[in-house]
C-alpha cells in the first residue's frame, strides 16, 4: 500500500498502499502510469520479500517532477486464529527533500490477496 490515493479498506489488488493519504501527501505524487506496478512490487515484498531486508521502488521520471522513491522493509510473517497469516510493511516514502515514513499491517486473505488490517 498504490500509492495513490484510494480507501483505506479495500484489498491490496484494488488498492495496495492506500494508507491513510490523507496524513501522506507524497503517495499523492505517484504518477497514475506507475500505480499498477506499485501494486505489484507491494504484493511481491508482503509475498517473497525476506524479513528485515530493504527493497527499493521508484516511479517513472515524468518532465521537472522527481519520482517518488518508496523504501519497504517487511516483518516477519506471523500466524494468527483470526487473521491468519499477517505482516507489518515499514516503509520510508520520499519525493526530493520531502519524507514520510509509516507502518502497515497487511493479512493475506483466502484468495492469496493482502488486505490492509491496521496502521501503526
Amino acid at each position: 500500500m498504490a500509492f495513490a490515493a484510494t480507501a483505506l479498506a479495500l484489498p491490496l489488488q484494488a488498492s495496495a498502499l492506500s494508507l491513510g493519504y490523507r496524513a501522506q501527501p507524497v503517495l499523492l505524487h505517484t504518477p497514475a502510469q506507475d500505480v499498477d506496478n506499485s501494486k505489484s512490487f507491494i504484493s511481491q515484498t508482503l509475498d517473497i520479500g525476506e524479513a528485515g531486508l530493504q527493497r527499493e521502488w521508484r516511479s517513472s521520471e515524468r518532465g521537472s517532477k522527481a519520482p517518488v522513491k518508496a523504501l519497504l522493509t517487511p516483518s516477519p510473517v506471523v500466524e494468527t486464529e483470526p487473521a491468519g497469516r499477517c505482516r507489518m510493511l515499514s516503509a520510508e516514502v520520499s519525493q526530493r527533500s520531502q519524507t514520510e515514513a509509516w507502518k502497515v499491517w497487511f493479512c493475506q486473505k483466502g484468495d492469496g490477496n493482502w488486505k490492509i488490517s491496521g496502521l501503526n
